[in-house]
């Protein structure tokens, strides 16, 4: 009988189970790890020797993988930092500073902008560009403004 231990506190605490009923746990402590089985306690030195006297096979901690956080201003990506999102109501686009005392402001997302005769696929121009120049966007992707004609 393998008992399966399941971690609770990374490489301090565990929980023992024999298929899915508690019988017991592992506790790290001073002397070495702590074993507690059916009010049983007995005391080894290593993880080994609890794996090889007692029977017990230890879970790994699942790794939690953390998505990189994407920055959205009114749903559109920009790159970099973010600061003063909101909306132009006016020219209908989402825009948002660089720094938190900046008088710069740029718009999220993809566009594509005409300046001189070609169209350029651009992500977070400037404000001042759309306002010049001839453009179309926001697009969610530089694959929807490269698709957009």
């Amino acid at each position: 009988m393998t008992l399966i231990a399941l971690p609770v506190i990374d490489k301090q605490y565990w929980i023992l189970k024999d298929n899915d009923r508690k019988v017991g746990n592992v506790e790290a402590c001073a002397g070495g790890y702590q074993v507690k089985i059916n009010d049983q306690i007995a005391q080894y030195k290593t993880i080994k020797m609890v794996e090889q006297r007692v029977h017990v096979q230890f879970e790994s901690v699942p790794k939690v993988v953390k998505e990189k956080p994407t920055n959205l201003v009114h749903g559109y990506p920009i790159a970099g930092r973010m600061y003063n999102p909101m909306w132009d109501v006016p020219q209908k686009l989402p825009i948002y500073t660089k720094t938190n005392k900046s008088k710069s402001w740029f718009a999220a997302g993809w566009y594509q902008v005409k300046k001189g005769r070609a169209w350029q696929v651009l992500q977070g121009p400037k404000l001042i560009m759309l306002q010049r120049y001839p453009y179309h966007g926001p697009f969610h992707s530089k694959e929807e403004a490269h698709s957009h004609d």
